[in-house]
Order: structure tokens, then C-alpha cells, then sequence
């Protein structure tokens, strides 16, 4: 597959899952299968696609799984979270399905005229948290306390089951760079024994790709600031997912992953 052109837009007509049910489950807070709507979203979308790599998911232990932060216009995120934790369920059956981190609202988004209040994707995305066992990051800044509440909830479940984040947090199809602190974060949890996964999502020839990566230990050097650590870790896990994609998409990290190949 050529991966140095320009992409060719796919359509996608993702399904809405069963309205009924879903919203029983929201309201109440009831436990769903992310995996199990995430093979719901591809068994019900013919689109054209392509999984690269699958074999290099661990098939035991727990490890964390990065991806980049694939959006546009039908395909979005949370489609492309609900798709890889189908896809990695299918890779480790009878073993606990991945658990996602995301944020805890979003700005500015309308229906038709009508804006949508903050309050109320607050409320929505803590019920989806709640209903997938996920982990809702707080992303207000000031909310420091709240935040560190949620990574300790996202490290302690490392001992029970793999774990997922698209670190950049936001993006388009380019890389950006992640939050701070990120990079030092996942490094501390990897230099405990845990791998991480990178994996990349694009579009190529009116394909999707789904490509996953070989894991690795995330590390930095010894002797260095927590600043440059965290740099230096955010850095090369982000080098790790931008070497699965093509260049047009290496975006912020386009001169370190040239270095680096």
C-alpha cells in the first residue's frame, strides 16, 4: 500500500448503537462491552479498511496502548477507540478488554443553532466512563487534584487489564504535540514493566489503516529534570507512533522521526 501520496477520502456511515438500550444503560450507569460495540461498529460498516500488525499486540499481560489522535468529518476518536478495542479482544480472547482514557468534556459544540452546554457533555462523558469502566481525564486545568485522582485510577488499573490513550488529545490527522507531563507519566508506569503499543490511524488509497506497532520499553536517560525527561519521553513515544504513519502525517515530529529512521 502506498503511503506517500496524498489520501483519498472514504465515506463512513457509522451506526448509532441501539438507542434503547444504550440510554438504559447510560442513565443508570450499567456496565457495556467497549469491545462488543466496538465489533458492532465494524461488522455494520463495510467501509474499506486495513489492520496491519495485530500479531504484535501482547497476547498476555497487561501493557499501554497509544494511539494517535485520528479526526475528521464521520470518523472520529471514540470510533476509532471503540474499533481497536475490538480489534485487540479479538487478538487476546477470555482476557479483560482494554480500558481507555478520555477527557472529561468537550467546548463549543452545537446541534444545528443550539449550542451544547459544557455541563452536559460533563454529565454525559462521566455516565460513558461509568458504563465502559473508563477513566475520565478532568481536563480544566485547574482541577489538579481531580486530575491526579483519575492517573492513579488509570496506573492501578494496569494491575488488572491493559490500558489506552491517544496522547496528543487533540488533532486532526497531523501529529501535535501531548500535554506535559504525559510523557514522564507513561514512562514512569513503562519502566514498571509495562510495554507500550503504539499504534497509527490514516487513511490511504480510500482505505482506513489500522497499523500497530512493536512494543517497547519507554524510558529516559538517567541524570535528567523532570522537564527534560517528560520531553524526552514525550518525544520518543510520539517518534513511536509517527514512524507507523506516512509522512504526510508526522506533522510536529517530522525532523525527529527523519533523524530517527
Amino acid at each position: 500500500m502506498n503511503s506517500t501520496g496524498p489520501a483519498q477520502r472514504s465515506e463512513y456511515r457509522f451506526p448509532a448503537l441501539p438507542l434503547v438500550p444504550f440510554a438504559f444503560h447510560l442513565l443508570f450507569a450499567r456496565r457495556r462491552s467497549f469491545a462488543h460495540d466496538g465489533e458492532l461498529v465494524l461488522a455494520k460498516n463495510p467501509f474499506s479498511r486495513c489492520i496491519e500488525g495485530l500479531e504484535n499486540v501482547p497476547e498476555t499481560g497487561s501493557f499501554i496502548l497509544t494511539a494517535n489522535h485520528f479526526n475528521r468529518e464521520g470518523l472520529h476518536p471514540y470510533h476509532c477507540a471503540l474499533m481497536i478495542s475490538a480489534l485487540v479482544a479479538r487478538r487476546r480472547p477470555g482476557l479483560p478488554e482494554l480500558s481507555w482514557a478520555f477527557t472529561s468534556e468537550w467546548y463549543g459544540r452545537r446541534i444545528g443553532p443550539l449550542p451544547v452546554p459544557v455541563g452536559l457533555t460533563r454529565w454525559v462523558f462521566r455516565r460513558i466512563g461509568a458504563v465502559y469502566d473508563l477513566t475520565v481525564l478532568p481536563r480544566r486545568p485547574e482541577m489538579v487534584v481531580q486530575r491526579a485522582v483519575a492517573l492513579r485510577q488509570f496506573a492501578a488499573t494496569l494491575s488488572k487489564r491493559s490500558v489506552a490513550i491517544m496522547p496528543e488529545g487533540v488533532g486532526r490527522g497531523k501529529l501535535v504535540e501531548p500535554a506535559t507531563g504525559s510523557g514522564l507519566f507513561l514512562s514512569t508506569l513503562s519502566t514498571r514493566g509495562y510495554p507500550v503499543l503504539p499504534v497509527a490511524l490514516f487513511e490511504e488509497e480510500g482505505a482506513l489503516v489500522i497499523r500497530f506497532g512493536e512494543p517497547y520499553r519507554l524510558s529516559t536517560e538517567e541524570g535528567l529534570s523532570r522537564e527534560e525527561g517528560d520531553a524526552v519521553a514525550r518525544e520518543r513515544m510520539m517518534v513511536a507512533i509517527g514512524r507507523l504513519l506516512p509522512r504526510r502525517c508526522w506533522g510536529a515530529y517530522a525532523d525527529a522521526i527523519e533523524s530517527q529512521k
